[in-house]
C-alpha cells in the first residue's frame, strides 16, 4: 500500500509541474487551440510562399542552366570558329646568323654571306583542297662588299632583298591531281643541280597507281634579271626499292640550242652616234670599235692622241665600260646604252638522275648527275699575259653526298655529319646545269672539290651548321679565266626556326 501511495504522490507532483510549465494553456484550452491553429495557418502560408519561391528559384535556376548551356555552346562554337579561322593562317620560317671566310676569285662578294637573314612564309587556307602562300626574304649584311680585284664598298641600307614579299603561289588538288602554281623556289633532283632557283610557272603531279612513285609535269621560267627563257618537261620521284629513292627529270628549253638566253643587264655597251662626216675624236682612251674608215693618229690605241672617221652619211663608235675622254664631232650626236647578249650555256635540253640510298642504319648516300646539250664555245680576253682563249667544252655536273644521321630541330642533341664531293662544268654565265642551286655561293661552276661539315641541334628549333670546302676552282676575273686556284671556304651559321 505504501508503494501505491508513493506512486500517486509522484503522479500528482508531475502533473503539478507540467501545469506550472504550461501556464494558462491548460487553464484556457479554447484560446490555446485557436492560437495554435493561427500559427499553423501562418506556417502553412509561409510554407506555401516558400514553395512558390522555391518553384520560382527552380525555374530561374533552370533558365540559368539553359542560358549557361547556351552560352557554353556559343563559346564552344565561337572557340571552334576562332580556332578554325586561326588554323586557316599559318606563319613559319627561320632567322639566321651566318659568317663566311672565302678566297674566291671572281666578280663575287667574298663577304656575301656575312649576313643576318630572315625567311618568312605564310600559308592561307582557302578551302579543304586549296591554299595560297607567300614568302619574304630579308638579307642585311654586316660586312663590306669585297671582291678579288680589289673592289671594296660598304653596304648601305637595303641593297637587295629588303623584306618585301617576293614570292606568291597557290597549291591545291582536284581528285588525285596536285597543282603548284605561281612564283616560288623550285628544284629538280635531290640536290637541285639541274635546276634550283626561283621560278614562275606551274607543276602538276599525281601518284602512279600500284607504286610508291609520283609523276610530274612542269613549265617554269627563271626570274633572274635579264634571262628570258623557260623550261618544260616531266619527272618522277619516290621509292623504288628497300631504302632506295629516285628523283629524275628531263627538261626542254623553249629556245634554240644556239639562241641567246637573254640580256646581260650588268654588261652594257655605250654607242655614240654621230650623223655627219669628217668627225674627229679627241682625248679618247679605251677600246674603240666603229664603222667607216677610221684613222688613228696616236702611237697606239688608248693614248692621248686622237683619230678620225671619214664616212658618209655617218658612223657609230662602240666602247666597253671604262672608256674615257671626249668626242668632238660635227652633226647630230646621241648616246645609247645596250646590254650584251647572254650566250646559251645550257643548249635546249637537259636531264638529271638523282638517287638517295639508305643501305644501313643512319647511313645515307645521295647522288645527282645533271647534263645538258650545251654547245662548246671559247671566250677570248686580253689579260696581263696577252690574249687568251678559254674553252668551255664540258656540259655535265655531278654532286655526291654521304650523310651520317639526320638532325631534327624537334630533338635537342640530334646531329648530322656529312661529306660531299662535286664537279661542276665551267660556265661563262656562272650557271650550274640549266639554272641549278649554288647554295649561297658555296658550289661554283668550274669547280671540283670536297666539303666536310656537321649540323647540331643544341636546343629545340635551333640548328647550328658549319662546313669547310677545299676545291680546285676557276678564276673568273677578266683576262684570267684560263687559270685555276685552290679555294678555301669556311662557313658557319645558326638557324632559329619558328
Amino acid at each position: 500500500m505504501f508503494g501505491m501511495m508513493k506512486k500517486e504522490k509522484t503522479a500528482a507532483l508531475l502533473l503539478g509541474i507540467t501545469m506550472s510549465l504550461t501556464g494558462t494553456a491548460l487553464a484556457a484550452p479554447a484560446d490555446t487551440a485557436q492560437d495554435i491553429d493561427s500559427r499553423i495557418a501562418a506556417l502553412e502560408q509561409q510554407q506555401s510562399n516558400l514553395e512558390k519561391e522555391i518553384k520560382e528559384l527552380r525555374h530561374q535556376n533552370s533558365q540559368l542552366k539553359n542560358q549557361e548551356r547556351s552560352q557554353k555552346k556559343q563559346l564552344n562554337g565561337l572557340s571552334k570558329s576562332v580556332k578554325s579561322e586561326m588554323d586557316r593562317i599559318k606563319i613559319s620560317g627561320f632567322g639566321r646568323v651566318s659568317w663566311d671566310n672565302d678566297n674566291i676569285k671572281g666578280y663575287i662578294d667574298r663577304n656575301d654571306n656575312r649576313r643576318f637573314y630572315l625567311d618568312l612564309k605564310g600559308k592561307f587556307k582557302v578551302n579543304d583542297d586549296w591554299n595560297f602562300n607567300f614568302e619574304s626574304e630579308t638579307n642585311p649584311r654586316y660586312a663590306n662588299y669585297v671582291m678579288a680585284d680589289g673592289t671594296l664598298k660598304s653596304h648601305s641600307g637595303h641593297d637587295d632583298e629588303d623584306g618585301t614579299i617576293q614570292r606568291v603561289w597557290a597549291e591545291g588538288k582536284t581528285g588525285v591531281v596536285n597543282y603548284d602554281i605561281g612564283r616560288r623556289w623550285r628544284g629538280l633532283g635531290f640536290q637541285n643541280v639541274l635546276l634550283g632557283n626561283e621560278t614562275d610557272g606551274a607543276v602538276i603531279s599525281t601518284a602512279i597507281p600500284k607504286s610508291k612513285l609520283t609523276a610530274n609535269a612542269f613549265y617554269l621560267t627563271p626570274t633572274d634579271k635579264g634571262y628570258n627563257f623557260s623550261v618544260y618537261g616531266a619527272g618522277v620521284q619516290g621509292q623504288i626499292g628497300h631504302g632506295l629513292q629516285i628523283n629524275a627529270a628531263i627538261a626542254k628549253l623553249n629556245i634554240g640550242k644556239h639562241e641567246s638566253m637573254g640580256q646581260n643587264v650588268y654588261d652594257t655597251t655605250k654607242t655614240f652616234k654621230v650623223e655627219g662626216t669628217n668627225a674627229t675624236i679627241k682625248d679618247l682612251s679605251g677600246t674603240i670599235k666603229g664603222g667607216g674608215d677610221f684613222t688613228w693618229y696616236g702611237g697606239q690605241a688608248g693614248d692621248k692622241s686622237y683619230g678620225e672617221f671619214n664616212s658618209d652619211p655617218g658612223f657609230s663608235i662602240y666602247y666597253t665600260p671604262g672608256l674615257s675622254g671626249t668626242v668632238d664631232a660635227s652633226g647630230k650626236y646621241t648616246v645609247t646604252e645596250t646590254p650584251s647578249e647572254l650566250p646559251n650555256t645550257a643548249g635546249n635540253l637537259g636531264f638529271v638522275l638523282s638517287a638517295m640510298w639508305n643501305p644501313m642504319k643512319n647511313i645515307f648516300l645521295i647522288g645527282d648527275y645533271a647534263r645538258t646539250n650545251a654547245p662548246s664555245y671559247k671566250v677570248g680576253e686580253w689579260g696581263a699575259n696577252g690574249y687568251q682563249e678559254t674553252k668551255y667544252d664540258k656540259n655535265s655536273c655531278t654532286a655526291l653526298r654521304l650523310n651520317y644521321r639526320w638532325s631534327n630541330i624537334n630533338d635537342p642533341g640530334s646531329f648530322q655529319l656529312y661529306a660531299r664531293w662535286y664537279n661542276y662544268a665551267r660556265n661563262i654565265n656562272n650557271l650550274v646545269g640549266i639554272f641549278g642551286d649554288k647554295e649561297w655561293g658555296a658550289l661554283q661552276p668550274g669547280s671540283k672539290g670536297w666539303i666536310f661539315g656537321f649540323k647540331y641541334v643544341p636546343a629545340k628549333n635551333i640548328e647550328w651548321e658549319t662546313f669547310y670546302e677545299y676545291a680546285n676552282a676557276q678564276n673568273t676575273l677578266y683576262g684570267h679565266k684560263g687559270e685555276t686556284y685552290h679555294r678555301n671556304f669556311l662557313r658557319t651559321m645558326v638557324d632559329y626556326h619558328f
